[in-house]
């Protein structure tokens, strides 16, 4: 993987973790920030949402039971907002049936973990996950650049076109008829003397 910064920014890539479970808070921060990522911790969903307006994250993990607001809800929120294009992985100790996970699919996660999550392959997908995200905000920022570019060039042609138009509606200087010729004096008669 390359640089675990933002190129438009220059910070570390931010993550967002979810779950009611303080420990299982700590131990998923602690993990993530040995990898380099700014790592930010949400206990509730609403508590997530609040995060989401505030901050652009890479991924989100989330855990599907919570009190109040479970993962499920949260994520359809976060996919109505700005994380509508943020990977979602879920976690999940309880929920492993497949019409549970289906739920989980459908309200907007990429990715279900099941506990104990194995924390190799979280680093895995978690990396994989990052480093779509930093390519895809490179992308964005070429596009952004290009596009003002784009609007320099259109605003010199418009210009351009405009100069020609004033010489077209210039009237033309006028052509002087032939010009007159101018003649030397006819030579004088030779004298015999």
């Amino acid at each position: 993987m390359g640089s675990l910064r933002d190129v438009t920014s220059g910070s570390r890539p931010k993550i967002l973790v979810v779950d009611d479970t303080q420990s299982n808070l700590r131990a998923f921060s602690s993990l993530l920030e040995d990898q380099g990522y700014e790592v930010f911790t949400a206990s509730s969903g609403q508590e997530a949402l609040r995060l989401a307006l505030e901050h652009e994250f890479a991924v989100i993990l989330l855990d599907v039971r919570m009190p109040m607001m479970d993962g499920v809800e949260t994520a359809k929120c976060l996919r109505q907002g700005r994380a509508r294009f943020t990977p979602l992985i879920f976690v999940s100790a309880y929920d492993t049936l497949p019409m549970q996970v289906e739920r989980g699919y459908l309200a907007g996660a990429i990715d279900y973990l099941f506990s104990p999550v194995d924390e190799e392959i979280l680093k895995r997908k978690v990396a994989a996950f990052v480093e779509f995200y930093l390519r895809n905000t490179e992308y964005k920022r070429k596009a952004e650049s290009l596009s003002q570019r784009v609007e320099t060039l259109e605003s010199h042609i418009q210009d351009l076109e405009r100069t020609l138009a004033s010489f077209n509606a210039t009237p033309p200087l006028k052509k002087a008829g032939p010009s007159a010729s101018v003649q030397s004096p006819p030579p004088e008669p030779l004298s015999r003397d």
